[in-house]
């Protein structure tokens, strides 16, 4: 899975959320780091993407899934043609939707419940701001049983060292850190991850990591700090 550099403090962060209450709550809590800067708490997603399509430098994206009228999934592929370099960290009452799984496909980089506590935000905004994903582990739980197929048993295709490189791969490390750790050659490594997405029929990185959940060679808070 693709990682990030890792942010200058302190990180500048919009919220959209279309209950008003519910973001001013979560800018309230992430306000209790002094890492944090809440920019903007919006409830339409039109005066997030004004705020975009100005100078003014934004770090994390807190994005609530349930828009009404807007679709989270739509808002989010916006933000990331207006800045492909954003954080986007999706949130939802609701972990059991498709909505987590199609926000990392289409690049964003975290995805919290509602009911994870303050400390939980924080901790999981601080991980996307070292460069590594943020899941909570009820989203987690969810993403690793809807992939299809039984992960221990298709696991059992790779290779000794596919196994090692899926793992690293999986916790966020980049394929020039993976080559280092290993000993081996970047394009070893590159071809070690062409074959595993072949074995396993995984389409993306993320598809790869969510198999290493499922089969136990990663744990739901592993990441690559």
């Amino acid at each position: 899975m693709k990682t990030c550099d890792p942010l200058t403090p302190p990180y500048h962060v919009a919220v959209l959320d279309d209950h008003r209450f519910i973001g001013e709550l979560l800018a309230l809590r992430l306000q209790t780091d002094t890492s944090f800067r809440v920019l903007l708490t919006a409830s339409r997603a039109q005066t997030l993407f004004e705020l975009l399509d100005g100078a003014q430098r934004v770090d994390i994206v807190l994005l609530d899934m349930d828009l009404g009228d807007d679709d989270g999934i739509a808002v989010a592929r916006s933000l990331l043609e207006r800045r492909p370099a954003l954080r986007i960290v999706g949130l939802s009452a609701h972990a059991e939707t498709h909505y987590p799984l199609t926000l990392l496909e289409v690049g964003g980089r975290g995805f919290l419940s509602k009911r994870c506590s303050a400390h939980d935000l924080v901790s999981g905004l601080q991980r996307v701001a070292r460069g590594d994903l943020a899941i909570s582990p009820d989203v987690a739980l969810h993403l690793a049983t809807s992939v299809q197929d039984s992960g221990a048993r298709r696991m059992r295709a790779l290779t000794g060292k596919e196994a090692e490189v899926l793992t690293l791969l999986s916790r966020g490390r980049s394929v020039d850190e993976i080559s280092t750790a290993l000993g081996i050659s970047i394009k070893t490594v590159q071809s070690h991850r062409s074959n595993m997405k072949r074995k396993l029929n995984a389409r993306t990185d993320v598809e790869l990591a969510l198999l290493a959940l499922r089969a136990g060679l990663v744990g739901m808070q592993d990441g690559g700090g």
